[in-house]
Formats: structure tokens, sequence, C-alpha cells
């Protein structure tokens, strides 16, 4: 009988193409509709275990808004949050949650998720896109409007066409009566900021962002402050034969495969394939990772590693690079810079 870790190396000839087939795999809407809930790193997250940083009184202030919300959608709205905050409670409305990586928005949201004991559903910004591409704006609207919570995490515009297509979206959900909590490493005033004109985003956004109250979350990167790999133990390691010692450590279905052949594999399917092959996937090997060239397949990685920390995927790797150098010094200027901040933060916690 073939071990069941060595399936993913040889299966359809190389772990490239394996990873291709996976990507490739049916992906319908009615599937993601039942997958709407929080990423399994976020399984036990509730309002209790998120730890505010007494220096940041801002975050133990989201707790509490953010639990109150939630508590009020399932009570009497006109004795709730709602009215004092928006003096309206026919209609749905909105919590945005603004602050850096590393603050517990993800966290918090995943709280609310699980706290609400009513219709939810939770998704980030690009599945929410996706969606719109399987099965139209409308077809997205009617399949959201019944849920009373919609948990969107990472909310972004990445383009003209995004921003329409959100707002839209949104003021529609907003009307049918659904509430809507949401994050962003930017606020809702200048998202887009880096990309397109600040203005026209401003345009597009100025009705949106008066249906949310605004949380500013203050703090540090908790991951990079409290780092669980005290031992100093890591499986990022220099060369190829400190990995081979290394991956005896692997179990369940794993990819490895060499660094340019995965970036190689992300250029060819769209991202939210690839969260779908990462979602059958335990362990990750890359062999020889470099300082990545182009802003594309740094763009398609981050998106990546995002999915294999959803997923509590292991990550093992051998690079000639430390994970600060991972990204060339050029692309920390405009509208990503966070987000390669945020994955490089989360492969330190990965990798310890």
């Amino acid at each position: 009988m073939k071990d069941p870790q060595s399936i993913l190396r040889d299966a359809g000839g190389t772990p490239a193409l394996r990873l291709l087939e996976l990507a490739n795999e049916p992906l319908s809407s009615q599937a993601m509709l039942s997958e709407l809930r929080p990423p399994k790193h976020f399984d036990h997250a509730e309002f209790l275990n998120y730890i505010p940083e007494p220096e940041y009184p801002s975050q133990a202030a989201a707790v509490k808004t953010i639990s109150k919300f939630t508590h009020d959608l399932e009570s009497n709205p006109d004795q709730n949050i709602f009215k004092k905050l928006f003096g309206s409670t026919s209609e749905g409305h909105g919590v945005y949650l603004d602050g850096g990586f590393g603050v517990g928005k993800t966290h918090l949201l995943a709280s609310a998720y699980h706290s609400f004991n009513g219709a939810k559903a939770y998704l980030s910004f690009q599945e929410l896109m996706f969606l719109v591409g399987l099965q139209t704006l409308s077809g997205v609207v009617t399949s959201l409007s019944d849920y009373k919570l919609l948990v969107i995490d990472e909310f972004e515009l990445d383009d003209p066409a995004n921003t329409r297509i959100s707002t839209n979206m949104l003021q529609q959900l907003f009307n049918a009566g659904v509430s809507i909590l949401t994050s962003s490493n930017t606020p809702p005033g200048a998202l887009g900021e880096g990309k397109f004109s600040v203005e026209d985003f401003q345009r597009e956004l100025g009705a949106l962002t008066k249906r949310f109250k605004t949380l500013r979350i203050e703090g540090e990167d908790y991951r990079t402050t409290h780092l669980t790999g005290s031992t100093g133990d890591t499986t990022w390691v220099a060369t190829d034969a400190e990995l081979e010692l290394l991956t005896g450590k692997a179990s369940g279905s794993i990819i490895d495969m060499n660094f340019a052949e995965f970036l190689k594999v992300l250029s060819k399917v769209h991202p939210m394939r690839i969260r779908n092959a990462l979602s059958k996937i335990d362990t990750i090997i890359l062999h020889n990772i470099t300082q990545i060239s182009h802003p594309h397949e740094a763009l398609r990685f981050v998106y990546a590693i995002d999915k294999a920390y959803d997923n509590n995927i292991v990550f093992m790797a051998s690079s000639s690079v430390a994970i600060d150098d991972l990204f060339h010094k050029s692309y920390f200027i405009g509208g990503d810079t966070k987000k390669y901040l945020r994955t490089m933060s989360r492969l330190k916690e990965m990798v310890q």
C-alpha cells in the first residue's frame, strides 16, 4: 500500500501536476456557499480569549463594541446599539475594524461569528468577489440576503470595477436588513490609496462609508511580539540537507516541490482555485526559496500563504534569504505594502 505521505509527491507524475489537478477540480457557488465560516485557524476564537494589550485601550473597546453589536442583533432593535449609533433600525448596519496586521481583527471577526446565534455567514472579500463571478451580482445578493449577520474579512478594492460591484452589493444587502461586520488594514475613506485616484474612490465610497461605524484598533503585531517558538527551532532553514532532516515529521497529504515550480503553478490558476487545492493539503515543503523578483508572483504567493495560514498547514522550507528579505524592498511602497508585511508576519509564526 502506498504511504499516504507520498501521495501528492508522486501522483500525477510531479507535485506541480498534482497541485494543478487539485486546483482545477470543479468549484461551484453552491459549494462555496456551504462553507461560509471562519478559517480553521480561528475555530476556537472567542471574545474571552482575545487578550487586549493594556497599553492599547482601543483593543478592549473594540471587544466591547463588537460583542454588543452581535448581541444586539439578537435582541429588541429599539433598545440596542443600532438606534444609538445610527438612529435607524429598519435596515442593516455595519461595523468596520480598521487597524494594522496582527492586532487581532480576524480573531474578533471570528469571535463575532461564533457568538452570534442567528443566520450568519463569513467570507473574505476576495471570496465575495469570486462568488460574484460565479453567480452574478444579483445572484450573490439573493444568496446572502437571508443572513442577519455577514462577516467580510480584509475588505479591499483592487480596481474600480470591484469598487462599483462592492458598493452596489453592500448597499442592497443593507437595504435587505443584513448587518455587516468587516475589517481592513486601511480606513474606509482611504481604500484604494496607492493604486488609483483617491478622489475616484472617495466619490464611489462616500455613501457606503456612512453606513459603517468605524472602530480603530491600535497595537503592534501580536505574532512578532508573542512568538510561540521560544526554543529557536524553525522549519525555515538554509539548506536542503537541513530541510531533509525535518521532512520526516511531515504527515498527511504533502506538497513537496521546488519554489520556482510552486510559483509557476500559482501563475496558472485563479487564486480561489489555489484556495480549493490547499484545503486538501496538510503540509507544504518548498525547496530553494529565493527573493521574489516580480510583483505579480509576490501577490500570488501572499494569497497562497494566507490560505496555508488559515488552514493550519504545516510549512517547511529551505531558503537562501531570511523571511524579512523575501520580498524586494521596492514592494514596500504603495497599496500592497501591508499585505507583504502581514505575510512575513504569518510566515514567522508558521515556521516557529
